[in-house]
């Protein structure tokens, strides 16, 4: 029971940490290798985040989890047009020694347009080499709940909710390039935050990732698309009424690997990742493993 209360007032006396690449903070939507360019798609998205925190104090470490479920769904009203939307829903929990926080409900909606700069599927024309450059940006949306108050409490962390509270803007480039069977995709995004309503600013990300692929035949009508990769993000410190929170921002490398599965029209993947070097909220927070698996039904 002492240890018990030591753990709940000394939690009330400690300022709530972040880290912005965790939890509602990415912003950004997570591309990874996209079904067929040049084809609409609709597909449901399952992700997998956990984090550990307060690594420094055995008392007060921290375990966070952050899972998204997401509709994602990619549209062309023109042929040179490529929109994406990315809704989701997430679930937050987060627990130390002592107690434990949970927050359920609708994320941040993301909206993009893309330019097709190239694309040498669009036409019927035999080459050897195929590529896609696709360059535009987009906006993400305060549609996900944020109510941080800094008390100090578990829960209390700008990170740990829904959504940034804050409109912010998006500038992203993807490139595609495919030799007979193999396949080299890359994505490159940058985040440009604004501030909310509680006087909070995310620190602008950073993220990029490159992924080698091959595609083989498995049977009738299966197609196997097995990758490999990495995948890169940083980013800066938060702003509170204007000063800058030097328990947040940082970077993560991580390993990627999956595998895509076609069969008709639809579209099945898995795709883990392992961080190989990070500094996240100043060395006070660890990335974990992550997952991500879709189901895509192509239009």
């Amino acid at each position: 029971m002492k240890r018990l209360l030591f753990l709940l007032l000394f939690s009330i006396s400690l300022p709530g940490r972040a880290c912005d690449i965790c939890g509602c903070g990415v912003g950004n939507a997570y591309y990874g290798i996209m079904p067929q360019s040049y084809r609409n798609f609709i597909g449901v998205r399952y992700r997998y985040r956990t984090y550990d925190s307060h690594l420094n104090s055995q008392l007060l470490r921290t375990k966070e989890t952050f899972q998204t479920t997401e509709l994602w769904g990619r549209f062309y009203p023109t042929q040179r047009i490529q929109m994406l939307a990315f809704v989701p829903y997430n679930f937050n929990f987060q627990q130390d020694a002592a107690t434990s926080a949970r927050l359920n409900g609708l994320g941040d909606v993301t909206i993009l347009a893309n330019y097709n700069v190239l694309n040498t599927n669009m036409d019927t024309l035999d080459r050897a080499f195929n590529h896609t450059l696709l360059l535009g940006g987009g906006v993400k949306l305060a549609t996900g709940r944020s109510n941080f108050v800094d008390d100090g409490s578990l829960g209390a962390n700008a990170n740990f909710q829904l959504g940034t509270g804050s409109t912010d803007f998006l500038v992203n480039a993807i490139y595609t390039l495919r030799y007979q069977s193999w396949g080299w995709n890359s994505d490159v995004s940058y985040r440009i935050s604004t501030t909310n309503s509680d006087h909070y600013r995310f620190g602008n990300r950073l993220s990029g990732s490159t992924s080698v692929f091959y595609v083989t035949s498995a049977g009738k009508n299966l197609t196997l698309m097995p990758n490999a990769g990495l995948t890169a993000e940083y980013s800066a410190k938060d702003l509170k009424n204007g000063v800058r929170n030097a328990q947040t921002g940082g970077y993560a490398t991580l390993a990627t690997a999956g595998v895509e599965a076609y069969w008709g029209r639809f579209v099945a993947g898995v795709n883990v990742q392992q961080p190989l070097a990070q500094e996240l909220a100043n060395g006070d927070s660890k990335a974990k493993q992550r997952l991500q698996v879709h189901l895509t039904v192509l239009l």
